[in-house]
């Protein structure tokens, strides 16, 4: 059955990309502005002050991914805390105000039991842990009970490294049962480009897929390059995905060179980086290099001039407010009128 879905799944890609190349269908010149989404993750431990969001910001942002604020046992139940929540969507819903942007609730499983130190086994030892929630017979409805209780517009799942066949197997039937019930609620995943499995009843399922291209860096040790990007986002097509539900990754933090465990927001930083792109850490005394505005504004260009869904941004605290003239996300509001 498997191998069944890879053939449709890859006749389907091959169809897409004779289509993008004879210009059949997938002009994005034929869509509004208002189809081009603008998705950031909002993580909600740094939402738990109304100062900490800019209502302005929602001017340019189309879609809220509500990060880190609930999760899923393999029992099947939602965990939660309750105040984190309400206190975080409380602010999120004053700063957007009266404007029409959706808000999905992002669900993260269970992590694996084991004490293995094999990256590998980690990842199949969570995979179980998943596979019994997908099985539970009570996730979807206790998802859906959720998305009632606190009117989002849909649910977003960040399972990213399903590495094994049979792990793929019990997601894509999870997200084909999910969405089955799910009405108008919407239904969004994330991922990386290397590890996209998914069936074609699954594609069919998802409405976006956040397609994460950023935590890597080239030879010279830069994070994210835009013509990194641009080589990796043109290899979903290849699994199937249609453009129009990706969503291309912006990065507005960075790694440092050697890749080690360290995550600066650009926010932080802006004011040190050099003409290159360059922030030197003298605490730590590793090299960083950031995604410029311009850089910016080059991905969500491509993004708009090759027919994908829209830019998805990790993550809204790592930015300055878009008034401000070196905003990242001021950036991306550029590429969006100067390419509509």
């Amino acid at each position: 059955m498997v191998f069944i879905e890879r053939i449709i799944a890859f006749f389907t890609a091959l169809t897409t990309i004779i289509s993008s190349f004879l210009g059949i269908g997938g002009n994005n010149y034929d869509k509004k502005v208002d189809d081009f989404k603008v998705t950031t993750y909002i993580r909600g431990d740094y939402v738990q002050s109304e100062d900490s969001l800019y209502s302005e910001d929602f001017d340019i942002v189309t879609d809220v991914i509500l990060f880190e604020c609930a999760s899923f046992n393999n029992k099947g139940e939602i965990v939660y805390d309750k105040a984190k929540l309400e206190t975080a969507l409380s602010n999120i819903r004053k700063a957007i105000g009266k404007r029409d942007v959706n808000i999905t609730l992002n669900l993260l499983g269970p992590w694996g039991n084991t004490d293995s130190d094999v990256w590998e086994e980690q990842m199949e030892a969570q995979s179980d842990e998943h596979n019994k929630a997908f099985t539970s017979g009570v996730l979807e409805d206790n998802i859906i009970k959720i998305l009632d209780e606190y009117n989002f517009d849909g649910v977003h799942f960040d399972y990213e490294y399903p590495l094994s066949l049979k792990a793929w197997h019990y997601y894509n039937n999870f997200l084909v049962s999910l969405d089955k019930k799910l009405g108008d609620y919407t239904l969004g995943v994330a991922g990386n480009d290397w590890n996209i499995k998914f069936s074609t009843a699954a594609i069919k399922a998802i409405d976006t897929f956040e397609l994460m291209v950023y935590d890597f860096v080239d030879s010279e040790g830069r994070h994210a390059t835009y013509e990194g990007t641009v080589d990796l986002v043109q290899k979903v097509g290849l699994y199937g995905m249609p453009l129009e539900k990706v969503n291309v990754g912006l990065p507005f933090y960075s790694r440092p060179t050697d890749m080690s465990t360290y995550w600066y927001g650009y926010n932080g930083c802006y004011d040190s980086i050099d003409e290159n792109g360059w922030y030197h850490c003298e605490n730590t005394g590793k090299d960083f290099w950031f995604n410029t505005p311009e850089d910016i504004e080059m991905k969500t260009e491509y993004a708009i001039k090759n027919g994908y869904g829209g830019v998805m941004i990790w993550h809204y605290n790592c930015d300055l407010p878009s008034t401000h003239e070196d905003s990242l996300l001021k950036a991306v509001d550029t590429a969006v009128k100067n390419n509509y």
